[in-house]
């Protein structure tokens, strides 16, 4: 199972504490040594069944973690020209999603498998409730929150909600 975590902290040593924070929850110790992949994707090589990805944008961090493959974005809402748009999003899914909700599930994917992938060849599409991607072994779930969008993928079933931490509560 996963489980996300937001605070309202835009201080990306924050999105480290935030972290702390959800693993001594999650696993009742301390957070181990990080290292990453030669992509940059962190990973605790003493713990390798424990997944988990960071983000953090102005006013907002983002911590997911669990039992399987996970990525998360987070992203303060802001104006973006159309050409960066049309650079990122098929026109079929600008008809479903506005621009946030792709990029933040976009980025997340791209956390997720630890590896670039061109944008244009992320497409994700709405089934009913859930969020999905072709090819169908990714499941998405996104978050608003007011001024911000933050999304989650991951192998299995994403989790409904996020738990938010108040930035005061994480350990400086």
């Amino acid at each position: 199972m996963i489980q996300a975590f937001a605070s309202d902290s835009g201080v990306r040593a924050d999105a480290y504490r935030l972290l702390a924070y959800a693993y001594r929850r999650l696993y009742g110790a301390p957070l181990p040594e990080i290292v990453k992949t030669p992509e940059g994707k962190p990973f605790f090589p003493a713990r390798p069944e424990v997944y988990f990805s960071l983000s953090h944008t102005q006013g907002r961090v983002m911590v997911c973690i669990g039992d399987m493959p996970c990525g998360c974005d987070t992203q303060l809402k802001r104006p973006v020209s159309d050409g960066v748009i049309a650079r990122t999003c098929a026109p079929e899914e600008l008809a479903a999603f506005d621009f946030f909700e792709l990029w933040t599930l976009k980025e997340s994917l791209i956390k997720l498998r630890g590896r670039f992938i061109p944008y244009r060849e992320m497409v994700f599409f709405r089934d009913g409730d859930a969020v999905r991607t072709s090819p169908g072994d990714i499941q998405a779930r996104l978050y608003p929150a007011g001024a911000y969008m933050s999304a989650l993928c991951c192998a299995g079933t994403p989790p409904e909600a996020e738990f938010f931490v108040p930035a005061r509560n994480l350990t400086r």
